[in-house]
């Protein structure tokens, strides 16, 4: 996701509001085919504290490991509690008002930057893709390209926790079917975030079906160590292999 210019960052102006006490309209997201109505995940909910974290959430953060990228960080809630245990953290997201609300937070390495093509010579023992950030890349490919490049930038042996939520909605099969006439995966879905008068530009992301993680993952460089699912969500634990294996292939 591309770096916003402040007078599309719908998000940031969400979290600095909230931040900083002011009462806000309601976070709206839309849907490219139309569908539109309040952001599953309000504000607030991006200060959640350590203890409220769903079990396997609080879980998984446990596993982090030495250096920590949290990418996507949103307000900062995990880099926030990583930091606090005594990690290394580097919290980086494309919206600025998040990065200046983590900066508030006391969060000390914080990097505004283009999500999907983050580069540089720090090699991390930890990965953070969370809320939904594990299919950033937008589709298929990209997503295995971004798992990629991740793996370049993270010490052999090291991890990458991230989370997704199953796209497959029995309510919902008109959309999943207008991605695959398109070309797309089933699970892409293009979106736009509206805060009072601001609007996000649209963004790619992908949804993940459970039963593809392991084809998703295969031949780039991970390798899926744990995979657990609560209702529609879904979090992997990767570890980072030290020698590649054959690309897979995409499902249909």
């Amino acid at each position: 996701m591309a770096v916003l210019s402040s007078s599309r960052d719908a998000f940031g102006r969400a979290l600095l509001d909230h931040h900083e006490g002011r009462r806000g309209p309601e976070l709206i997201l839309e849907r490219d085919d139309g569908s539109i109505g309040p952001a599953d995940l309000q504000p607030e909910e991006f200060f959640l504290p350590q203890e409220d974290w769903p079990p396997w959430e609080q879980r998984a953060l446990g596993l982090a490991s030495g250096a920590v990228l949290d990418l996507g960080a949103g307000a900062g809630r995990h880099s926030l509690h990583l930091q606090n245990l005594g990690h290394e953290v580097t919290a980086v997201d494309s919206s600025p008002g998040a990065v200046e609300v983590c900066r508030a937070r006391g969060i000390r390495d914080v990097r505004l930057a283009d999500l999907t093509t983050l580069h540089g010579d720090q090699r991390w023992e930890t990965v953070l893709l969370m809320c939904g950030n594990l299919g950033l890349g937008g589709d298929w490919e990209p997503t295995r390209r971004l798992l990629e490049q991740l793996g370049a930038m993270t010490v052999p042996g090291g991890l990458l926790i991230g989370d997704s939520v199953d796209p497959d909605d029995p309510d919902d099969l008109e959309y999943p079917e207008r991605n695959r006439r398109a070309g797309f995966h089933r699970g892409r879905v293009r979106l736009r975030l509206h805060y009072g008068d601001l609007v996000s530009p649209w963004w790619d992301l992908l949804n993940i079906p459970p039963a593809e993680m392991e084809a998703l993952v295969d031949g780039t460089g991970w390798r899926l160590e744990e995979h657990v699912e609560e209702g529609d969500d879904h979090l992997v634990v990767l570890r980072r292999q030290t020698q590649r294996s054959r690309r897979g292939q995409e499902p249909c």
